[in-house]
């Protein structure tokens, strides 16, 4: 395989994960505004092309693991890929980054002031995060169910309880764009996680949480918007039942 400068960032990272590692490190917009190719995101991003694309081939190519291409799997199955690979494993992550967060900031908070505003954010973010991932769980995963399973028996008669998929999906991408900038705030915060000379234990496991949080929750992202909501809106079209309502 060989991914050329024509391709699109969002569909590399979602058939490719291992690539996740090489867009954070040159800190390139793969997630909500991963819909470009790797030419045109050079531009915006400000990266030097040539290093990143033979960074991504030499991963791709010679990396001894497997990413698995979920593109094939159904919209049950990779809900519960969904489930098990993120949603469960960050919400263990919150609360040991949370706790660490406010301790930091209060050991080390009147001499490295940004300390304060990551422990506000990761504050704000456990909540959000806690309900995003509840609302899928609870309202969207059980639609694509739904949907798929109305899809393999080809009933063209599908009437979800919300209409159509497309208004929860719709919901979701933009929490998913909100709880992006709090990312991408952290990030620049902590400038790109680098520790301070002298940083104790509490503070490297701080800034190793948070870069974990944010590499998880990129991935969990990209495999949503370009991979399950489209599959599910394609699907839908496909079907008959285009009742609308609010989500």
């Amino acid at each position: 395989m060989n991914i050329k400068k024509t391709d699109i960032i969002g569909e590399i990272a979602s058939k490719y994960p291992i690539t996740v590692s090489v867009f954070l490190k040159h800190g390139i917009e793969f997630c909500c505004k991963g819909n470009i190719s790797l030419e045109e995101s050079s531009k915006r991003d400000n990266f030097n092309l040539d290093v990143v694309l033979e960074e991504i081939n030499t991963l791709i190519n010679f990396n001894n693991s497997e990413d698995i291409d979920l593109s094939s799997k159904s919209l049950i199955e990779i809900s519960e890929y969904i489930k098990n690979n993120f949603h469960n494993p960050i919400r263990e992550l919150l609360y040991p980054t949370e706790v660490l967060a406010k301790k930091v900031a209060m050991v080390h908070g009147s001499s490295h002031t940004e300390l304060v505003k990551i422990k506000e954010i990761v504050e704000g973010l456990v909540p959000v995060l806690e309900m995003h991932f509840d609302k899928e769980g609870q309202i969207l995963h059980p639609m694509l169910k739904e949907l798929q399973e109305s899809y393999d028996k080809s009933n063209d008669s599908l009437s979800l309880h919300c209409g159509s998929i497309k208004n929860p999906i719709r919901q979701m991408e933009f929490e998913h764009d909100n709880y992006g900038d709090m990312l991408l705030e952290l990030r620049n915060l902590t400038n790109n996680y680098i520790l301070p000379d002298g940083a104790c234990r509490s503070y490297q496991a701080l800034y190793a949480n948070l870069q974990k949080l944010e590499e998880d929750l990129m991935r969990h992202t990209n495999l949503e918007n370009f991979v399950l909501h489209p599959k599910a809106i394609e699907m839908e079209n496909k079907l008959s039942g285009n009742n609308k309502c609010d989500f």
